[in-house]
């Protein structure tokens, strides 16, 4: 059974679906604007799981099977779900499976690319190019270990990736992110290996589930995000009308990260309004 993530807090439960390449525990300062209401947990997704293979993983939709076995497993129903990104993506099928299982959804900046995009993937992944995608070259030739936690986020805290990032956002991915080696450096607790499987099977069906998302659902977009454009935004607003959608402002795709306080106040009046 997976390892839960606890966040802490008391009420209804909300339960956090984690990006690719950044464990659960990167988003406590987001967690922390909750906790004061919900109880906030979170399940880390397969690439997590001590001795899982990337080999072994073909599909998005895995992740979604593994969402569902583990809130069957433990009997949770009612949830109030927020996905980020890839954690969007299955939490969006997930819902879409069993919606008995979630009493509404946040789905922020998820990974569903316009039409005109996914033809291109399709393309390339006939061609036998997934490879070539710089996400894939970028995840393999990530850097593996630091001589310490303090030398690790010294060397995000410069790098551009890292500008909008506030120190606690930093510091949670830092600790979230790495581990313990024997000799007393901390490795990448995210395996490359694993972040570079998850981008090179980016889903191209997504829109074949949208419409059928019934859940009450809230859709978030980073003002600046490369990766969840306007035009998937304007295409989800047509399907699903019943859906809010909303912009973080000043924030890109990793909006949770970027500005936690202004993203978990947008969560909290949805949910907030459900009550």
């Amino acid at each position: 059974m997976q390892t839960v993530v606890d966040f802490g807090g008391e009420g209804p439960l909300v339960h956090l679906a984690h990006a690719n390449g950044f464990p659960p525990g990167t988003y406590r300062p987001l967690a922390r604007t909750l906790t004061d209401h919900y109880r906030v947990l979170a399940l880390p997704a397969r690439p997590l799981w001590p001795g899982s293979r990337p080999e072994c993983f073909s599909t998005w939709h895995q992740l979604a099977d593994d969402l569902i076995q583990a809130l069957d497993d433990r009997g949770l129903t009612s949830i109030l779900a927020v996905g980020h990104s890839m954690g969007g993506v299955a939490t969006l099928w997930a819902a879409v499976a069993r919606p008995e299982l979630f009493r509404a959804v946040t789905l922020v900046d998820p990974v569903i690319l316009p039409p005109g995009r996914l033809w291109v993937l399709r393309a390339l992944r006939r061609l036998g190019d997934r490879w070539h995608h710089p996400l894939v070259r970028g995840a393999l030739r990530r850097r593996r270990v630091w001589p310490s936690r303090l030398a690790c986020y010294e060397s995000y805290r410069d790098k551009p990736f890292f500008a909008r990032w506030p120190d606690e956002s930093l510091w949670a991915y830092v600790e979230a992110g790495t581990r313990d080696l024997d000799d007393g450096r901390v490795a990448l607790a995210y395996p490359p290996a694993w972040e570079a499987r998850i981008f090179e099977t980016i889903p191209t069906d997504v829109w074949q589930a949208v419409p059928d998302l019934r859940v009450p659902t809230l859709i978030l977009r980073g003002e600046l995000s490369d990766t969840f454009l306007p035009a998937s935004q304007a295409r989800m607003a047509r399907l699903l009308p019943h859906a809010r959608f909303a912009v973080v402002p000043g924030a890109g795709h990793l909006a949770p990260m970027e500005r936690p306080a202004v993203l978990g106040a947008m969560i909290r009046d949805f949910f907030d309004a459900l009550e």
